[in-house]
C-alpha cells in the first residue's frame, strides 16, 4: 500500500506513551479550529477498549469538532479489548485493515478543510507482527505533533520518540508537554516538572510548541479551545490555521 497521492491538510497526534493526553490535546485543537471558523474533521483510525462499537476517544473528538460524520469514517477500526491493537485484533479474529483506514481518511479529507487525527499509544505500538503505528502515519502522510508528559522521565521518552520518528522519515511539527498526571507530592518530582520544559528546549531537535497545564472542569469544546489557546505557542496555532508547518 502506498501513500496518498495528494497531501492532506492536517496533523497526526501521537504520544510518548499511553495516557499522556493525546485525546485531550487532539480534541482541544479540533475545538480551537472550530471556533476559528475552520471546517475541521477528526479521526481515530484505530482504537481498543471500546465498550460499544465506537471508542470513547472518537466520541470526544467528534463532539469537540462538532461533526456528524459517520462513525465508520471517524473510527474505522475498533476493538473491544483494552489491549495493544495486535493483541486485540488476534483475540477478535479480525486483523487491522489499513486499507479501511486509508479509505476513511480519503473520504474525510473530501468533507473537511483540515483533519486532526489521533493515533493509539506511541509510534511503535504493534498493529500486527509486522506493522506499527508508524505505517499508518506514513500512509496518511501527515506531520506529527508529539504529546509528552511533564513529569520525571519525560526527557528520555520524548527524545526517543522524536529520534525514531525522524529515522523513520516522518515529518515532526513539534512537541507539546501536557500535565496529564496529578501534581507530584514529592518535591524532587515537582522540581523535574518545573525544569523539564527548559531542559527539553535545550536538547530537542524539534520545537517545543506548547506547555499545557491541568484542564480545570469538564472538557467542553469552548473550555478545551481556551485551554489550548493559553498553552500552545501562538505561532504554532497560526500555522495550524494556515497549515504552513515548519517540518523537522
Amino acid at each position: 500500500m502506498t501513500r496518498l497521492r495528494a497531501p492532506v491538510r492536517g496533523l497526526f497526534i501521537t504520544g510518548t506513551d499511553t495516557g499522556v493526553g493525546k485525546t485531550l490535546v487532539a480534541s482541544a485543537l479540533a475545538a480551537w479550529c472550530r471556533l476559528q471558523g475552520i471546517d475541521v474533521g477528526v479521526m481515530k483510525p484505530i482504537a481498543t477498549g471500546a465498550r460499544r462499537t465506537i471508542s470513547s476517544d472518537a466520541r470526544m473528538l467528534a463532539q469537540a469538532a462538532g461533526v456528524g460524520d459517520p462513525w465508520p469514517l471517524i473510527n474505522p477500526v475498533c476493538y473491544r479489548d483494552p489491549l495493544a491493537p495486535s493483541v486485540a485484533a488476534q483475540r477478535a479474529h479480525r486483523p487491522v485493515r489499513l486499507a479501511a483506514v486509508v479509505r476513511a481518511f480519503q473520504e474525510l479529507s473530501q468533507r473537511h478543510e483540515l483533519l486532526v487525527v489521533e493515533g493509539i499509544g506511541g509510534l511503535l505500538v504493534p498493529l500486527s507482527r509486522r506493522t506499527t503505528v508508524v505505517e499508518v502515519i506514513r500512509l496518511l502522510d501527515l506531520p506529527l505533533l508529539i504529546v509528552a508528559r511533564r513529569r520525571l522521565g519525560t526527557l528520555n521518552h520524548t527524545l526517543l520518540t522524536v529520534e525514531h520518528a525522524r529515522r523513520a522519515g516522518l515529518a515532526v511539527a513539534g512537541v507539546v508537554l501536557n500535565a496529564a498526571d496529578p501534581p507530584a507530592a514529592d518535591p524532587d518530582a515537582r522540581l523535574a516538572e518545573r525544569t523539564n520544559p527548559d531542559a527539553l528546549r535545550a536538547c530537542l531537535p524539534v520545537p517545543l510548541v506548547g506547555n499545557l497545564g491541568r484542564l480545570a472542569g469538564s472538557p467542553s469544546p469552548r473550555r478545551l479551545a481556551r485551554w489550548v489557546q493559553r498553552g500552545m505557542a501562538p505561532s504554532f496555532l497560526r500555522r495550524i490555521a494556515g497549515s504552513r508547518f515548519d517540518i523537522f
